[in-house]
């Protein structure tokens, strides 16, 4: 396919060649990934009960304000990263645990759905014969949000598994493991990087590929 062509998928940025069109690109893609991402867990712990007063802290639809630095730079290193934490009180929920997980990957979900609107519109483009590297750049940041999000690490979605089965009196100690993580993360990746290591992209981006095929037709 000419979209495939141009722009491969998964698509990471070239530290060494880096290509100011692609950069510019791959910034906005972020942005909005961020966005949908820390939006829809609002949205989802909301509609389930975490009804909180000061509700700007959440819903302000500026992806800036949705920005943390640990994965931005994830985002430069590993071709995926994650929004500044998006704050849930799941004591206001009827099934503190259940909706918990739901709200947390109701964040990686609408990278899928933003993903699937990029792949419906590099389809149509493709039928009328039209090179794209817009939208797919935006599937692919999209697509890799959604698959790395099932890492059992925090600040990724599938952590959440595992947090309400933690002892309540560790808490404390949860939450600086939880500050201290994402960082642990981006040392993770960078190192992986630069030693050459393709253990966990050998099996997340065969399925990241998979799903834009499905997509994109």
């Amino acid at each position: 396919m000419a979209t495939e062509q141009l722009i491969p998928i998964p698509f990471l940025l070239s530290l060494g060649n880096l290509e100011a069109d692609k950069c510019i690109i791959f910034v906005v893609a972020m942005l909005m990934a961020v966005t949908v991402n820390a939006e829809g867990q609002a949205i989802m712990a909301t509609t389930l009960g975490d009804i909180q007063k000061n509700s700007k802290k959440r819903f302000h639809f500026n992806p800036l304000l949705h920005l943390d630095i640990s994965g931005v730079i994830c985002f430069a290193v590993a071709g995926f990263g994650w929004p500044r934490h998006v704050p849930i009180e799941q004591n206001k929920f009827k099934y503190p645990y259940i909706y918990l997980i739901l709200s947390r990957f109701a964040g990686p979900l609408a990278n899928l759905l933003l993903a699937g609107i990029a792949g419906s519109i590099i389809w149509v483009l493709h039928i009328i014969g039209v090179q794209d590297q817009v939208f797919t750049i935006v599937l692919s940041v999209n697509l890799m949000v959604f698959v790395f999000n099932f890492l059992p690490l925090p600040p990724l979605a599938a952590a959440s598994l595992f947090y309400p089965l933690l002892p309540k009196r560790k808490s404390h100690s949860l939450k600086i493991l939880a500050k201290v993580c994402p960082f642990l993360l981006v040392l993770f990746f960078v190192f992986l990087k630069f030693r050459h290591i393709e253990t966990i992209n050998d099996f997340f981006f065969p399925i990241v590929r998979a799903i834009s095929s499905f997509m994109i037709g």
